[in-house]
């Protein structure tokens, strides 16, 4: 018992960080989905497949395997993210893709 109340400050931690992954994820991704699901819909024709192909992708992979990928595989072509942007660009990527559904 003494031990889990010890731990309390860390569990608080954790669930703050946790809440500012979801709201910035759920933000971005809406706001990305909106725009390409409009996109496909509205847009010009030229438009049409490319959204299509990214979102019939990234809903075809695990998404473990896309956070993977951002977090070991872009650092090794140059790009480098911090550990909190890693999950929220995988997530925002992730659910804009369903989203555009």
């Amino acid at each position: 018992m003494l031990y889990a109340i010890q731990s309390l400050p860390f569990l608080w931690d954790g669930l703050l960080l946790t809440l500012q992954v979801s709201a910035l994820v759920v933000f971005l991704s809406l706001v990305a989905g909106v725009i390409l699901g409009i996109g496909i819909v509205y847009g010009p024709s030229w438009l049409y497949w490319p959204i299509r192909i990214y979102s019939d992708f990234l809903r075809g992979i695990p998404l473990l395997v896309l956070i993977f990928f951002i977090y070991y595989a872009l650092p090794l072509i140059g790009v480098n993210f911090t550990n909190f942007m890693s999950v929220v660009v995988a997530l925002s990527a992730f659910e804009a893709a369903h989203i555009i559904e």
